[in-house]
C-alpha cells in the first residue's frame, strides 16, 4: 500500500471511496428509473455525480473535504473551473439515439434538475420530481463523462500504475486519451451480475419472497433461497481505510506512509473519529493495541 507510487495510492483509494460506490449508485438509479420509482432514481442520480465529481477533483489537486453535504452545484463549479477546456460542458447526442430523445437544454440546466430533484428530502416524501423523455439518457452520458475524468488529467498512461485497457496509449498523458478517444473509458465499472429469475417473475416478488413476516403466500416461502440470502459461509468485506490502519497500527509510520495518509486527511472526509485516530498516529500519540484493530468507524 506504501510502497506504490503516490498517485498509485491516490487512485486505489478515489476508485474505492468514490468511483466504486457511485456506480453502486449508478445501477440503483438507471433500476429505479426503468421501474418508475422516480424519488429514488433522482436521489441515486445526484449520488452518482456527487461521488464522480469527487474523484475527478482529488486527483487532479482539489480537495473535496469541505464540500457542503450534497452540494453538487459547488462541486459542479470547481469541476469547470479546474478541468479547463475538458471540464464537461457539452454532451454529445450518442449516435443510435433519436433526436427526440436528446435535449436542446445545457449541462448546467440538467444538473441544475438533478441537484433539485435529488436532494435528501426527496427521501421523505418532501418533494416532488418532473420526468421528461431524455433525463436518463444525459445522466447516463454525463456520468460515463465524468467518470472518465477520474483520473489525473497529467499523469502518464502506465507511469505509475499499469492499465491493461489502455496498454497501447503508454506513455501518453491521460488528458490525450480523453480528448483523443472520446469512447475510451479510463477505468473499467464491474457491475451487480445474476438473474432476475432467482426472485421470481415479478417486480414485487422482491418484497415478498422468502419474507417470513410480510407473508403474501406459502409459495413466497417454498421459492429455494439463494445463498447470497442465507449463505452457509457470511460473507464480509474490509474498508480500505481499515486496511490502511491495519498497516500503521503496529509499526513504524514510514515517511511514504505519513504522506500517503496526510493526502488522505487534507483531501477527503473520513469522519472525526477516524481522522482522529489517523492524526495521533501520525503524531506518535496514538496507543499501539498490538491487536492491529481497526480505526474507530469513518462516517461520510
Amino acid at each position: 500500500m506504501f510502497d506504490t507510487p503516490l498517485n498509485h495510492f491516490k487512485s486505489v483509494f478515489a476508485h474505492h471511496l468514490f468511483v466504486v460506490p457511485s456506480d453502486r449508485n449508478y445501477f440503483l438509479a438507471r433500476f429505479a428509473k426503468t421501474y418508475g420509482m422516480n424519488e429514488e432514481f433522482w436521489w441515486q442520480a445526484l449520488q452518482t455525480i456527487e461521488k464522480l465529481l469527487k474523484a475527478g477533483l482529488i486527483l487532479n489537486g482539489v480537495s473535496v473535504k469541505s464540500a457542503n453535504g450534497h452540494d453538487v452545484e459547488s462541486l459542479w463549479i470547481k469541476h469547470k473551473e479546474h478541468f479547463g477546456d475538458l471540464a464537461v460542458t457539452k454532451l454529445t447526442k450518442p449516435d443510435n439515439l433519436p433526436e427526440n430523445c436528446w435535449p436542446n437544454a445545457s449541462v448546467d440546466e440538467f444538473l441544475a434538475r438533478l441537484y433539485r430533484m435529488g436532494q435528501p428530502d426527496s427521501r421523505y416524501g418532501l418533494l416532488g420530481y418532473s420526468n421528461l423523455k431524455f433525463d436518463l439518457f444525459v445522466f447516463d452520458r454525463l456520468a460515463f463523462e465524468l467518470r472518465r475524468r477520474t483520473i489525473g488529467l497529467d499523469w502518464i498512461v502506465g507511469e505509475d500504475f499499469p492499465n491493461e485497457g489502455l496498454k497501447e496509449l503508454y506513455g501518453q498523458p491521460y488528458r490525450s486519451v480523453i480528448s483523443d478517444f472520446p469512447e475510451r473509458e479510463i477505468r473499467k465499472m464491474k457491475t451487480p451480475t445474476g438473474s432476475f429469475s432467482v426472485i421470481g417473475s415479478e417486480l414485487e416478488d422482491v418484497v415478498f419472497s422468502w419474507n417470513y413476516s410480510f407473508r403474501r403466500s406459502d409459495g413466497d416461502l417454498e421459492r429455494p433461497t439463494p445463498p447470497k440470502v442465507a449463505s452457509t459461509i457470511p460473507g464480509f468485506g474490509n474498508s480500505h481505510l481499515n486496511l490502511l490502519w491495519e498497516k500503521i497500527s503496529n509499526g513504524h509510520v514510514t515517511d511514504d506512509a505519513r504522506e500517503r495518509i496526510e493526502w488522505l486527511l487534507e483531501n477527503v472526509k473520513i469522519g472525526r473519529d477516524a481522522e482522529k485516530a489517523l492524526r495521533s498516529k501520525l503524531n506518535g500519540t496514538a496507543r499501539n493495541s498490538g491487536t492491529g484493530a481497526a480505526p474507530p468507524q469513518a462516517g461520510r
